[in-house]
């Protein structure tokens, strides 16, 4: 059984979360997200295959091409595209 909250907001987050289908939803998933109990996490991790040490996660998958950074002895960027994929955290 859910039980209801009242959340208040500004004129801005109003219209943000306007925007957002199912608001409620997402409010607790967001929530969800904080709850260190939680053993269920999803991140989007990303890495570069030149360099397999490097891992970056993000909650989304980025709408951006993630380029490696890593710089080699003569200071030049590896600029490789990195590989991801969505694993449980």
């Amino acid at each position: 059984m859910k039980r209801h909250k009242m959340v208040n907001l500004c004129p801005t987050t109003f219209e943000l979360a306007s925007k957002i289908p199912n608001f409620s939803k997402w409010v607790r998933q967001a929530i969800l997200e904080t709850d260190e109990r939680n053993t269920f996490r999803q991140r989007y991790q990303m890495w570069c295959p030149k360099h397999p040490e490097l891992l970056m996660f993000r909650k989304t998958v980025p709408t951006w091409e993630p380029y490696c950074d890593i710089e080699d002895e003569k200071g030049r960027c590896c600029n490789t595209e990195l590989e991801g994929k969505w694993v449980q955290q």
